[in-house]
């Protein structure tokens, strides 16, 4: 095996993206713009990633309406092609929802965005289109390989309050992550606080303060969760956390 024979190995994949170009083919499924050793994907208003609903694209000089989203190529060991290397840039997201995503490579810990590189969802949608053309053009699928997003980069955590009868407790919920999954039978979903410095704290366990911090006369349906969430949520503060559960939580295991 030599680089010769793997070019020529995937060269029917590069063939069908060349024919599915974004740029001269209309059909719904041309969205690719093939290099000599990879491919880059756009998205469209019918065919795009999670969350980039409501994101305004333009034909420009393609075919139709677009928005790129990111790339593959192919990752050499000596000569053999050994996997596909995924990267994402959701720059229209930066765009057009500056107040949510930045396109800053390494974001401050205090500027609340969510980034636009090599987020989970942009990969999904990108492993999904490549495991479709290399199956459409008949060639075995090399494991993919890409850095993925800090969750600290993601999005905030929510802080997720759950109640019953006569209990409650509270789940950090990493981002992306459905606070629903975490409710128990008997329980409901009371309320949710977005919060950006949860880092330090274990993420999706289920916490409940230490019995003996918990004061003597509080009230039955005003227990110190409830307090301190409301607190937060009037205030807009989320540091409350680094007081509250300071070596006082603890993960409570089924």
């Amino acid at each position: 095996m030599n680089m010769q024979s793997e070019h020529k190995r995937m060269q029917p994949v590069l063939d069908l993206a060349r024919q599915l170009d974004i740029a001269s083919n209309p059909d719904p499924a041309a969205i690719f713009e093939a290099g000599s050793g990879g491919f880059q994907f756009w998205c469209t208003p019918h065919d795009h990633p999670k969350g980039w609903e409501g994101i305004v694209m333009n034909s420009g000089a393609f075919s139709k309406p677009c928005e790129y989203v990111g790339s593959v190529h192919w990752k050499w060991e000596d000569e053999s092609i050994v996997a596909l290397e995924i990267e994402t840039s959701a720059y229209a997201l930066a765009d057009q929802k500056p107040e949510a995503y930045c396109n800053l490579t390494s974001i401050p810990r205090d500027f609340h965005r969510r980034t636009i590189f090599n987020r989970d969802a942009d990969i999904e949608w990108l492993k999904e289109k490549i495991t479709w053309l290399f199956a459409k053009a008949h060639i075995p699928l090399p494991p993919f390989e890409y850095r993925q997003a800090p969750l600290s980069e993601i999005g905030p955590y929510i802080l997720a309050h759950y109640t019953s009868d006569s209990d409650e407790y509270v789940v950090i919920v990493s981002p992306e992550l459905d606070p629903e999954e975490f409710c128990k039978p008997g329980y409901e979903l009371a309320r949710t606080l977005p919060i950006w410095k949860a880092g330090d704290f274990p993420a999706d366990v289920i916490l409940r303060p230490d019995h003996d911090y918990q004061e003597l006369n509080d009230e039955p349906d005003e227990g110190p969760l409830v307090e301190q969430y409301e607190n937060a949520s009037r205030l807009g503060d989320d540091s409350w956390l680094d007081y509250a559960y300071e070596d006082r939580i603890s993960g409570w295991d089924e």
